[in-house]
């Protein structure tokens, strides 16, 4: 089904739900309330540019949403680590619930499809920012938490990120990309200086967004924008650690 048919239209005046049928067979879960969904997918530029009427953006089930995924991953995390310490499973649910992971599982969801914008932030790409994606996950979790209860939204959760919860405790995923960076240049005989720099920056204040690109001496490995230098630099070292071990493999000589 293309994104067209799902956003909701007005036939004779009269407003048509989106058909959220495919969304669900992949979420794995079938609303019994569809205006949860509806909410979920609300952004706040959208309520603003409608005045606030008839609808609710997303912003209050994404409270709800962060501390239900926070609670289910922390007590898997609990359960596959029988004799870790509480430093240890911070840090492995601070891997697991983060922007990115979220912002993962959302596309993969096709969740940008069916989020309703304001006309400025669609045109900037809105539906496909990791921060909207990510808020947009967290809503849609609160929403089958409310609709179905904990244990529904236990097994939904669980069926997504299972893959990620595993790979954070194997130690296949990091939480500071940038370290991870350097550290792979280490290994190398430091042969490599590793350098970030802002390309560009724009917009507000409260909206700005960076522009960051990473270099390995004079080679450009990567570039990425996100909503503070340190968030850009971090999903530009994620992308540069991958470039940099192709660019530089263990077996080109350069140790």
């Amino acid at each position: 089904m293309c994104a067209c048919m799902r956003s909701a239209v007005i036939l004779y005046g009269v407003i048509m739900d989106t058909d959220y049928s495919e969304f669900e067979r992949d979420l794995g879960y079938t609303f019994k309330d569809k205006s949860l969904l509806e909410q979920a997918f609300t952004h706040t530029t959208y309520v603003f540019e409608h005045g606030g009427q008839h609808c609710e953006s997303n912003q209050r089930l994404e409270f709800i949403g962060d501390a239900v995924l926070d609670l289910v991953v922390g007590r898997r995390l609990y359960e596959l680590n029988a004799t870790a310490d509480e430093g240890y499973l911070s840090k492995m649910r601070s891997i697991a619930v983060c922007e990115r992971s979220f912002a993962d599982c959302a596309r993969t969801l096709k969740m940008g499809d069916y989020l309703k914008l304001g006309k400025g932030e669609a045109q900037s790409g809105g539906s496909d920012k990791d921060s909207t994606l990510a808020d947009c996950f967290e809503s849609v979790i609160a929403a089958v938490y409310f609709d179905g209860g904990f244990e529904c939204v236990r097994d939904c959760i669980l069926n997504i990120l299972s893959d990620t919860i595993d790979r954070a405790v194997k130690g296949e995923i990091f939480l500071d990309y940038k370290s991870r960076l350097l550290e792979l240049a280490q290994m190398r005989g430091k042969q490599h200086t590793i350098r970030f720099t802002v390309a560009d920056q724009r917009g507000p204040a409260h909206m700005r967004e960076f522009d960051v690109e990473v270099y390995a001496d004079d080679v450009l490995l990567a570039h990425a924008t996100g909503h503070s230098k340190k968030d850009a630099e971090q999903k530009c070292a994620q992308k540069g650690i991958e470039a940099y071990q192709e660019k530089f493999p263990l077996s080109s000589g350069r140790l």
